[in-house]
């Protein structure tokens, strides 16, 4: 009993330490491709720095157990042309030149960096989207976006200097050489040691080799609340629980403010997602460190925190989790939310997505916005995809086809706002995992 209160008493010190010292961001306002495939052909390319090599190794093997063809290629032999000449002018840009070489030549599906940003660069976008004031980002999408519809390579940088997806200088775009749309699955397992490394694999590995047992698989948990005291509604509630209505079949455990279900320390998130759920979808304000949402007067009614991941014992009984709020899968942070989940080998969930800055929802300024973002992911699940990498890039692709990017207009208008949402929502986790498991 001494124990239990210890460490609910940590929750509670830890998480109003985090409350109080970080600000929470609130928000106010057929494509043609030139394959030339070799006789060899690959589903996933691993992309690692050497030192890795023993744990993507057994990787590997796992992978080609349920016939996903597997290539893993270092750091090394990109630099030493191994395979294919050396292009570009930085390492990130040297990466997407070998992604593209290995789509054209071995039919690639899914690209899994394994290295946190300072081993395998991000890039940052550089934009205006709102209130004209300029912020950088960091978008994933750029190593998937490889081709445009009339098979041109689409460098993200246009005028040939130091900023990729640059959209604030003048009227229009300076780097148009993006169509958003992925031609392969891309995830990130930002690693920065052996040990990570290990702990990821040993994940996956479990959790698609085993699988899910509907008694807690097919239990959807959504926590939410008010977000936005100037709106009519809860939005956050109206989010999960249209969700929901796509998840026919799971069971729902609705972590509410309306329903009293929530509490200010977030011991009701803890319990739930220890108890084992398929999907947990949180819709709220964050930081890199931090979820919480708000009752009708604005006053916070619950957080989950970094410091609340240790206290989880969902062993394994991993989610994928949908992650709506600012920066909560900022990778430059290294203990950044989304990956605190991931990276936990006995708890937590085995893949995150969401925001790596500022997230807007659709209705603030009549666009797409993350609301539709993540309720694409639970229609594309339910209309069959099991793929998380699969996922990924149908919802982009259908955002980018349902809200076209006018890259003419100046920015800080609907298109730029829509791109950045596009460009930031990123895959923490393996592109080729199977949702639920092999059977």
């Amino acid at each position: 009993m001494i124990k239990k209160c210890s460490a609910i008493w940590c929750i509670i010190l830890l998480s109003l330490m985090v409350l109080a010292v970080i600000p929470i961001d609130v928000q106010t306002k057929e494509i043609v491709t030139p394959h030339h495939h070799s006789e060899d052909t690959y589903e996933l390319l691993i992309i690692y720095p050497e030192y890795f090599s023993s744990e993507v190794q057994r990787l590997k093997d796992h992978k080609e157990q349920y016939d996903v063809s597997t290539k893993i290629i270092t750091l090394e032999d990109i630099e030493n042309e191994a395979y294919f000449p050396k292009m570009g002018q930085d390492l990130a840009e040297q990466i997407k030149y070998f992604i593209k070489n290995a789509y054209d030549s071995w039919n690639i599906s899914y690209v899994l960096l394994l290295g946190g940003p300072a081993i395998i660069p991000i890039r940052r976008c550089n934009t205006v989207p709102f209130e004209d004031i300029p912020v950088d980002y960091t978008s994933e999408l750029y190593y998937a976006d490889i081709y445009d519809e009339h098979g041109i390579f689409l460098s993200w940088n246009e005028d040939h200097d130091d900023l990729f997806g640059e959209w604030y200088n003048g009227s229009t775009s300076e780097d148009m050489t993006q169509d958003l749309i992925p031609e392969i699955g891309l995830g990130r397992l930002p690693c920065y040691n052996l040990n990570e490394v290990k702990e990821c694999v040993n994940k996956i590995i479990r959790y698609e080799s085993t699988p899910a047992d509907p008694s807690w698989f097919n239990t959807m948990v959504v926590a939410a609340g008010e977000t936005f005291i100037e709106y009519e509604g809860l939005e956050g509630e109206i989010m999960t629980q249209n969700a929901l209505d796509v998840m026919n079949g799971f069971d729902p455990v609705k972590l509410w403010y309306s329903n009293g279900n929530l509490d200010l320390l977030g011991l009701s998130i803890v319990k739930a997602v220890s108890n084992g759920c398929g999907f947990l979808y949180f819709a709220g304000h964050g930081n890199s460190y931090i979820w919480v949402t708000s009752n009708p007067q604005g006053k916070t009614e619950s957080m989950f925190s970094i410091f609340h991941v240790p206290f989880l014992s969902n062993n394994g009984k991993y989610p994928v989790s949908i992650l709506s709020g600012c920066h909560v899968c900022k990778i430059e942070k290294s203990n950044c939310l989304g990956w605190q989940l991931a990276k936990k080998q006995c708890k937590g969930s085995i893949a995150s997505l969401g925001p790596t800055n500022i997230g807007y929802l659709g209705f603030e300024y009549d666009g797409g916005g993350l609301d539709w973002l993540e309720l694409q992911f639970f229609k594309e699940y339910m209309n069959g995809s099991r793929i998380i990498g699969d996922i990924w890039k149908q919802v982009l692709s259908s955002f980018a086809k349902s809200f076209p990017i006018d890259w003419n207009l100046p920015a800080g208008l609907n298109c730029a706002i829509d791109a950045k949402m596009a460009q930031e929502w990123i895959l923490i986790g393996d592109p080729s995992l199977k949702i639920g498991g092999y059977a």
